[in-house]
């Protein structure tokens, strides 16, 4: 014989049940509305947020020694990651100038980032490898397949190997958003890299 709650507490449970669904409604109401500028909270991203993020370790993203390159361990950090194939030239290279004077200007949280080259298209050409060791030695080249990179991000309105981007990545490996510059001009890498360093400062608090 089964015994029915009384009504009072019937209600009780409905709303407990309801309360996570609301939350859920309201937090994704007020991001649009702040994604269309309607709601200024101060925060907004400067950057893309994409929608929905992609979990980069189901690329089985690999180190140039072979290990796999793992995410949501201890020393799991923030990621700048620049995308780029056996070469990375002009507007490519600029985007590793970005991220590198970016993660300087970090300070103190630096160390709670760092920077990778993902390359789409194998090893890397014996120029570009050079050019990292000498300019980008702090950088971390990975690995992925380029057909499943860019069908993992697709849904992107610009293309996923855009060279004027570079993409966030957070330390579960999810990637967050994407920054892109119009052009190269010192002027706009400038803006660009006082952009994303407001985001990160918010987001390393």
């Amino acid at each position: 014989m089964t015994s029915e709650l009384p009504s009072g507490s019937k209600k009780q449970v409905a709303l407990i049940l309801a309360i996570p669904v609301l939350v859920i409604a309201v937090s994704s109401v007020m991001f649009l509305l702040a994604q269309k500028r309607v709601l200024d909270f101060g925060t907004v991203n400067r950057g893309s947020l994409i929608q929905p993020p992609v979990q980069l370790s189901e690329l089985t993203p690999t180190r140039v020694g072979g290990s796999e390159y793992l995410f949501d361990t201890a020393e799991s950090r923030w990621v700048f990651m620049v995308v780029g194939g056996r070469e990375c030239q002009g507007a490519c290279e600029r985007m590793l100038y970005l991220t590198r004077q970016t993660h300087v200007a970090l300070g103190k949280k630096t160390d709670r980032v760092e920077r990778v080259y993902l390359a789409t298209e194998g090893p890397l050409s014996p120029q570009l490898r050079d050019f990292i060791e000498q300019e980008h030695s702090d950088i971390t080249v990975v690995n992925v397949d380029g057909s499943r990179f860019l069908k993992a991000f697709s849904a992107l309105p610009t293309s996923p190997l855009d060279k004027h981007s570079f993409y966030v990545v957070d330390p579960l490996g999810w990637v967050m958003m994407v920054y892109r510059a119009e052009d190269t001009t010192t002027e706009t890498l400038t803006t660009l890299g006082k952009d994303v360093l407001k985001d990160m400062r918010r987001l390393l608090k």
